[in-house]
């Protein structure tokens, strides 16, 4: 592929994905009492990892989606994204075929939508482009020491 449409791309997902997790995190931080019922209710960790995630998960996924933006640590950071979107995946799955009639708290503590396929497709999407992205970065990196 030639190199400056991969410089473009790379910097497309860099960018998406770094506002996609800021904004998955701002109305998480303000409300872990919330977003912890919500991991609650995806019944894979207890009341008190619940707690321990929701404290912590948006300030990483805040902290990841800067990095992306502004360009700094991208190896680590891609592969910590990609991370994220297994992780987020995997749960969304799990509640699927478990019939859990939750909502994903994805983005929104008012969010109503309950997972279903076009939640699971989403997500297989997202885990798709953060595969790319690091798909990208690596390339990027290894071009440049050559």
């Amino acid at each position: 592929m030639n190199t400056q449409w991969s410089k473009w791309i790379c910097r497309l997902l860099r960018f998406g994905f770094g506002g996609l997790l800021i904004f998955a995190s701002l109305s998480k931080i303000p409300h872990p009492y919330e977003f912890a019922a919500i991991i609650e209710n995806y019944r894979v960790l207890g009341t008190g990892l619940s707690r321990w995630i929701a404290v912590w998960s948006p300030y990483l996924e805040f902290c990841i989606g800067f990095l992306l933006i502004i360009g700094i640590w991208l190896d680590a950071v891609s592969v910590l994204n990609a991370g994220l979107m297994s992780v987020f995946l995997v749960l969304v799955i799990q509640a699927y075929i478990r019939h859990l009639d939750i909502q994903c708290g994805c983005f929104s503590m008012e969010s109503t939508g309950v997972i279903g396929v076009i939640k699971i497709l989403e997500n297989v999407g997202y885990l798709a482009g953060s595969f790319l992205l690091v798909y990208f970065v690596f390339r990027k990196e290894l071009l440049s020491k050559t």
